[in-house]
């Protein structure tokens, strides 16, 4: 496992030799690595024979192999730990040549793409290779403690997984160190993301890759250094197979993605119709309804008149009650004129995001604070837009800001209109996966498709801010 983090900003580059920089807890971190693989280099060394006898060409065939393992990962992505397939080769190193020989092949051939193209930082090189010779070291020695000898199975086969599990060990610690240096993120967050499609899979792969070590360690045990050539063909199946399964760990999370996204959807869609029929249903109840009482009052008069025989009050009963029934009409033609005209509701724009601000406080609790202009005046069809943005800003500024007070603004920008909405809540980190605010896709796509921008300004701690600008091109004005 080898952790690479290359940035694209500027202020992350040394202008001087073209490559990213590295915090400076990094680079101490990259040092005291290098120092204690060497010191651990340096002691066995002097005090094994071993050691000293096993450096020879073969090493180089081994260093060879390791390289174009290294720089031919699995899982690679930027700014992200991914994995290398040279640890089974390092591992049949350590079982067949001691772990000085596997650490001097880790420290040298273990490298990166990025390190070859000049993308990663000094430290951060230094780091990579320290930390993988540390491991394969530390599975040297686990090995060699066990009595692991790839002339005799089983106990070559115990012997290699609990080596493999030493050197995960110590690689996953220092993999996790930097990384969290580097991102300014928890040890144990970084520590989870460790693994290459789903976690349980992965167990299974990596506990594999103990086997391919100890069936390399025999083969070279049995053949000689030309099996190195052989190890070519394991790695290509591991590699294929792992890429194969981190494929469709990618697809399995897409669709899921897309499942939820069309769960969102129809959640939307069913509050946005409740909420038509809560229009329809207010502007029926204030301006109708009243009109309705008016005529079923006096038909109950004319009725009344009829039965007792007061034909005399009838000539002034019947004509209060044609004149109550034709206002009834022409209320009821307003609204249905209101209705066709604003797709809002008969009550326009600006007064139906009023009503939308006062239930929403009546809902929540929340504190919203309304400065909408009274002469913004759009088409129907960008009534329903700047709505729509609004509602889904304003519903989810309540529901997930944890904010004390609400800021909705809406006003003329030039020729067009500008809609505001500023929350003091916990905010959030917009450059997240979009999947995680669904929100913000749905009212980003909805204001691109009538030419208009959405800008959004937040970070954890400090609130959000949503600014929707609409031209008048775009207000169909």
């Amino acid at each position: 496992m080898a952790s690479t983090v290359v940035s694209d900003s500027e202020r992350d580059v040394d202008p001087r030799r073209g490559r990213p920089c590295e915090p400076r807890s990094v680079r101490v971190a990259a040092l005291i690595a290098f120092l204690a693989a060497g010191a651990a280099l340096g002691v066995m060394w002097l005090v094994s024979p071993q050691a000293r006898a096993s450096v020879g060409l073969d090493l180089l065939l081994w260093a060879g192999v390791v390289t174009v393992a290294s720089v031919w990962p699995v899982g690679e992505s930027e700014g992200n730990p991914y994995l290398a397939l040279d640890l089974p080769v390092l591992l049949a190193c350590a079982f067949v040549a001691g772990p000085f020989a596997a650490g001097l092949v880790a420290i040298v051939a273990s490298t990166t793409r990025q390190e070859l193209r000049g993308r990663m930082a000094l430290s951060r090189c230094v780091w990579n290779h320290s930390q993988v010779a540390l491991s394969v070291m530390a599975a040297g020695l686990v090995f060699g403690a066990l009595g692991g000898d790839p002339m005799e199975w089983p106990r070559m086969l115990v012997a290699s997984e609990a080596a493999l599990a030493a050197d995960a060990v110590v690689n996953y610690l220092c993999v996790a160190m930097i990384y969290a240096l580097g991102s300014e993120r928890g040890l144990w967050s970084v520590v989870r993301t460790l693994h290459v499609g789903t976690p349980r899979y992965f167990a299974m792969f990596y506990a594999g890759l103990g086997l391919v070590a100890a069936l390399m360690a025999t083969l070279y045990a049995y053949v000689g250094a030309i099996s190195l050539l052989v190890f070519v063909v394991p790695m290509l199946l591991a590699r294929e197979t792992l890429r194969q399964t981190l494929a469709a760990s990618g697809a399995k999370r897409d669709l899921a993605s897309r499942r939820e996204a069309l769960r969102r959807v129809d959640q939307r869609i069913a509050e946005e119709r409740a909420d038509e029929r809560s229009r329809i249903a207010a502007a029926l109840h204030d301006d109708v309804l009243q009109r309705v009482f008016d005529v079923t009052v006096r038909a109950h008069v004319v009725k009344e008149c009829y039965r007792r025989g007061q034909l005399l009050e009838l000539e002034e009963a019947v004509p209060a009650l044609v004149a109550a029934s034709g206002r009834l009409a022409d209320e009821l033609r307003d609204v249905i004129h209101g209705l066709r005209r604003s797709r809002v509701g008969h009550a326009g724009l600006v007064d139906t995001l009023s009503l939308l601000v006062a239930h929403l406080h009546d809902q929540s609790g929340i504190n919203i604070v309304a400065d909408l202009e009274p002469c913004v005046r759009v088409s129907p069809q960008a009534e329903l837009l700047v709505y729509l943005v609004a509602r889904e800003a304003l519903v989810n500024a309540s529901r997930h800001s944890e904010a004390d007070t609400i800021w909705v603004s809406l006003q003329r920008a030039g020729s067009g209109v500008e809609l505001r909405i500023l929350d003091n809540g916990v905010g959030f980190d917009p450059s997240e996966r979009r999947d995680r605010h669904f929100g913000l896709e749905l009212m980003d796509e909805r204001v691109a498709s009538a030419g208009g921008t959405l800008r959004v300004e937040s970070s954890p701690g400090n609130g959000a801010l949503i600014v929707a600008c609409f031209s008048a091109t775009s207000l169909g004005e």
